[in-house]
């Protein structure tokens, strides 16, 4: 359980002001029975359960999980002790709140803190808790993440995600001597596909192809739309030989498959090795030229 303690900046919160959060304002001086609720707002009776009445006095709950709710109240004693919780500071973490048995919904992903401060009404500085439900918030940060990093055609990652992980790869091969290969595919005669047929049907046959390639590589490999009718796939953990086959099997099962509004579609692929002395620029550049290769070949093949 993480449990950060900072400094606060700006104003001070105040019951009304909090209405779409759970607020509890709590005794700031642990002494006699400990950490005691003086107030709670409608919200956090109604987040809690039971009545107001029956807060008043009773010790705070900050998390679900009891043992944890009693190591979080033994801290916040221990850091009013020892003076880390002076006035302006504040602990915080997340909490996943508890769920019925059969319940596919995900847990609500509760965000709370504590925070030292002096309030209105009160003689003494008090502890403020404020929980609020950042569930909805999460999604919308992870489906965010999700289309800044997803091809919108083929579902498959973009090129932006694929640099990221090219470098990340090149920095495990410089620390750790972890080899991996990159392949490089682009569909052969494409735009005869796309001018004989229309964009539609070129459309689907990407996607078609996208399912394919995701249906036939390893669990560690990594796929994606490098642009137009280009694909680029990394295999860590593969050498060039290793992944000259992977390659090739690719190309028979695109080869040998059934793509929507086109009698037959192959591919070429071209396959380089990462060395220690590459950069990100000079892989791809060395796998761009290998796909060359394999155009200037004949096409429907492989070259490395």
């Amino acid at each position: 359980m993480m449990v950060e303690i900072k400094q606060e900046k700006g104003e001070p919160l105040f019951l009304s002001e909090l209405s779409s959060q759970a607020v509890a304002v709590l005794s700031g001086l642990p002494e006699g029975e400990g950490i005691r609720i003086l107030d709670v707002s409608a919200e956090y009776v109604q987040f809690w359960g039971g009545e107001r009445d029956h807060w008043l006095g009773a010790s705070p709950k900050i998390v679900h999980q009891a043992s944890a709710n009693e190591q979080l109240i033994c801290q916040l004693n221990s850091a009013l002790a020892c003076g880390k919780l002076s006035l302006g500071c504040s602990m915080s973490g997340l909490d996943h709140a508890d769920e019925a048995p059969r319940s596919q919904a995900p847990r609500p992903l509760i965000e709370w803190r504590v925070t030292a401060m002096s309030m209105p009404g009160y003689a003494d500085n008090v502890l403020v808790l404020v929980q609020r439900d950042i569930t909805q918030r999460v999604e919308k940060e992870a489906e965010l993440k999700r289309l800044a990093t997803t091809d919108m055609l083929t579902g498959l990652m973009n090129r932006s995600r694929f640099d990221y992980l090219l470098k990340h790869e090149l920095g495990r091969l410089n620390r750790y001597v972890r080899p991996f290969s990159l392949i490089m595919l682009d569909i052969d005669y494409f735009k005869t596909i796309n001018d004989s047929q229309g964009h539609d049907v070129g459309d689907q046959v990407l996607r078609a192809l996208a399912t394919l390639l995701e249906n036939n590589l390893r669990t560690a490999d990594y796929c994606a739309r490098w642009g137009g009718e280009e694909f680029m796939i990394l295999a860590p953990e593969t050498s060039l030989d290793q992944a000259a086959q992977l390659a090739e099997k690719i190309r028979q099962r695109i080869s040998s498959a059934s793509f929507p509004g086109a009698e037959h579609v192959t591919v070429s692929l071209g396959v380089a090795e990462a060395t220690h002395s590459d950069t990100p620029k000079s892989m791809l550049k060395r796998v761009d030229n290998a796909l060359y290769q394999a155009k200037e070949s004949g096409r429907d093949r492989v070259a490395c």
